[in-house]
């Protein structure tokens, strides 16, 4: 995965940001007050008591002007700065529970369960699961690129031999995946994953019921537009390769449908 050295949706950043236009309003302000100083001050009175009496006047009246041009300049950079919302790092974001269902006593008494499940689903709408033989071909193809987490091979409506491939990892089996989630915003990591994988024209969409991002975009291949749907949230990472979808919103609604049936949360 491609990353990038600056992250323009963290807090850092938009702390960064704040500061910045702080220091830019600061230098404006003595701008103003230095180059107007002539100004102020206006014409030198003669010796007559009246001309020095209006060339005070006038310099009070002008500095009153320039330090109400100076209070604009700070109040418009004030709201500037602090109106700067970096986004949090994805392992910030709060986690999303199933909700509760009213067990029997016994059950309840019972130590509770991992807080997340993953697994892969035999059927997920038209996609089957290929297991045994017909997904260790698949392994033995796809040995060369690395997979974090786990991975599966779905047979798809289409007429292609493989339809999805679902990849899912948790910070629970990946350290590094821990450590980035504690840096990156989800922002971040979807942008990084895109980049890295030459996507196109993607699109963000409605993540479900487990919360997080998640987007979609196309893939540069010679037998066809298959597309990639990548989804994070503060404890997990997932991406499904669809290759019999035809639009970003149906591949959306997929990869929403394998991200809900593989991941159970309690």
């Amino acid at each position: 995965m491609i990353t990038l050295s600056v992250d323009p949706t963290s807090q850092g950043f938009a702390e960064g940001q704040a500061l910045g236009t702080l220091l830019v309003t600061a230098v404006a302000m003595a701008v103003v007050w230095f180059t107007t100083r002539a100004w102020r001050r206006g014409p030198v009175p003669t010796s007559a008591v009246g001309d020095a009496e209006r060339a005070v006047t006038l310099a009070i009246r002008r500095g009153n002007i320039i330090r109400g041009v100076l209070l604009a300049v700070a109040a418009a950079g004030l709201v500037r700065a602090v109106t700067y919302e970096g986004e949090p790092p994805a392992a910030s974001a709060a986690p999303v529970v199933q909700e509760p269902t009213a067990v029997a006593p016994s059950v309840a008494a019972a130590p509770s369960a991992p807080g997340r499940v993953i697994d892969a689903a035999p059927h997920v709408g038209a996609y089957r699961l290929l297991t045994g033989a017909e997904a260790a071909e698949y392994e033995q193809l796809m040995s060369g690129k690395s997979a974090s987490g786990k991975r599966w091979f779905y047979d798809g409506p289409g007429a292609g031999p493989m339809g999805a491939v679902l990849q899912i990892n948790a910070v629970e089996w990946d350290e590094e995946l821990a450590e980035a989630k504690r840096s990156d915003t989800m922002t971040q990591e979807l942008r990084d994953f895109f980049a890295g994988a030459r996507a196109t024209e993607v699109t963000a969409f409605e993540a479900g019921p487990w919360g997080g991002r998640l987007s979609c975009g196309f893939l540069a291949s010679s037998t066809g537009r298959p597309v990639v749907c990548a989804w994070t949230d503060s404890g997990t990472w997932g991406n499904v390769l669809l290759a019999d979808e035809k639009t970003l919103p149906e591949a959306a609604e997929a990869a929403l449908r394998f991200r809900t049936i593989s991941e159970k949360r309690t």
